[in-house]
């Protein structure tokens, strides 16, 4: 049975693919690593803009 984290990001997945757009790899595991409490928030954050800036 699936965790309720990897239903969110997949419920995630599907609702940005009817934008066309998709998470990914390190962007899915950059979540989870904040849900599960691995990074801080501003640890999230920090590397969202790096992602973010190429």
């Amino acid at each position: 049975m699936k965790s309720s984290k990897v239903k969110g990001i997949e419920s995630v997945k599907a609702s940005l693919a009817m934008e066309g757009l998709e998470l990914t790899e390190e962007e899915v595991k950059l979540i989870l690593y904040s849900v599960e409490g691995e990074i801080s928030e501003e640890e999230f954050l920090e590397k969202v803009k790096e992602l973010a800036n190429g």
